[in-house]
């Protein structure tokens, strides 16, 4: 289990590399309020645990596991701060220590019923972006297909959704169109209408304009149900 040292120290290193380019040990520094000398030694802690490549005097990178920490982490701190500002009335100038201080015991289902909750915001209170829709969308898939071109019958797991249009992927989201979900497609109606879909336990119609942000793997086979009582 990672410590929530290290967790602070990735999810910084993931913010100073926002442009780009590799983070300053003193820009680590600065910004975690800890001495030069202790940014150093848990460089090459973090170097030797491979969550970064650090090389001495060109500063930091994020490895694809410590990129993945790291935005985790921010990910919850700036949801948290939007539901402490927007639901629980708290100062937005209080609302930072409190997101730091609870942002590592939040679990990955909190986290996601206190996103569907407010509707999936998309900012924290300071207008910086919430990473949530962008993290389903790095989750590429060399093996999946857009759902509107497949065909009736076929099935596989929602793989990720296009990042083209953040108002319709929070649209698919909430019915139910998301990462890891089983599909199977049911009927497709002529003359470019709408999807028939199985996505887990709902049926659903999906207009093409939304089924060509969801694409699915269909080498993965889903986990087949058994039902009871049915015919």
């Amino acid at each position: 289990m990672v410590s929530e040292n290290i967790e602070e120290y990735l999810e910084c290193i993931w913010e100073l590399t926002q442009d780009g380019t590799p983070a300053r040990t003193t820009d680590v520094a600065k910004k975690m309020k800890v001495s030069p000398a202790s940014v150093t030694e848990m460089m090459q802690r973090l170097d030797s645990l491979g969550y970064i490549t650090y090389e001495k005097y060109k500063g930091v990178t994020l490895t694809d596991p410590g990129k993945k920490i790291g935005e985790t982490i921010k990910r919850k701190h700036r949801l948290l701060e939007r539901f402490l500002v927007d639901v629980l009335g708290i100062a937005n100038d209080k609302s930072h220590d409190e997101a730091c201080r609870l942002e590592h015991m939040l679990s990955d289902e909190s986290e996601r019923r206190i996103s569907e909750m407010m509707n999936n915001p998309t900012t924290c209170p300071d207008g910086d972006p919430i990473p949530a829709l962008d993290q389903l969308c790095l989750n590429r898939d060399e093996d999946s297909s857009v759902l509107s071109e497949l065909s009736e019958g076929d099935e596989g797991i929602i793989s990720h959704l296009s990042c083209d249009d953040p108002q319709k992927i929070r649209r698919v989201i909430a019915m139910g169109f998301v990462p890891e979900r089983c599909i199977t497609v049911e009927e497709k109606l002529p003359m470019g209408g709408p999807v028939l879909v199985q996505v887990g336990d709902c049926r659903v119609a999906l207009a093409k304009e939304y089924s060509d942000l969801v694409f699915v793997n269909t080498k993965r086979q889903c986990q087949k149900r058994h039902r009871h009582g049915g015919k």
